[in-house]
């Protein structure tokens, strides 16, 4: 019985820490489609006194920033889900090992203590919160950049 329940813990341990590893990965990304967002700023505010070539240029390179933008939504929201399936799978091991304990008490004759008996587990909530807020203010202020300076 002691080592399923270390096995257990190690695996929620090792799901825990999977979500923080995600949840730096996410931020990493947010902050990587900022710097996108200040670079296609810099470049298209830096074409504007400049040739129809030049001016080609930095509307490719506007498509480009936008290109990017959509991936990393789209690598941003992996993560995030994956952290939801990893939550789910806590909520699971942890109700399986609680179920466990009970029925092991149940047939040994074993008295467990309140805590484990009142222990009570948390659903984590469906609903998956995607970034999308944070991606639309992006890129509209993308599209903006480009209004302004890609004419």
């Amino acid at each position: 019985m002691n080592y399923k329940m270390n096995e257990v813990h190690l695996r929620v341990m090792n799901y825990q820490e999977r979500i923080q590893q995600n949840t730096s990965m996410s931020k990493t990304i947010k902050v990587l489609a900022a710097v996108c967002l200040f670079f296609s700023f810099c470049y298209s505010r830096g074409s504007v006194n400049l040739d129809e070539k030049n001016q080609i240029q930095a509307r490719v390179m506007w498509i480009i920033s936008m290109i990017v933008l959509l991936v990393l939504f789209y690598i941003d929201s992996n993560y995030v889900k994956k952290n939801k399936a990893y939550e789910f799978e806590i909520y699971r091991l942890e109700v399986e090992d609680l179920n466990d304990k009970k029925e092991i008490a149940e047939i040994t004759g074993e008295i467990l203590p309140d805590y484990v008996l009142n222990t009570r587990i948390d659903v984590p909530a469906d609903k998956v919160l995607l970034p999308i807020t944070y991606y639309s203010v992006i890129l509209v202020l993308n599209i903006i950049i480009a209004i302004m300076f890609l004419r």
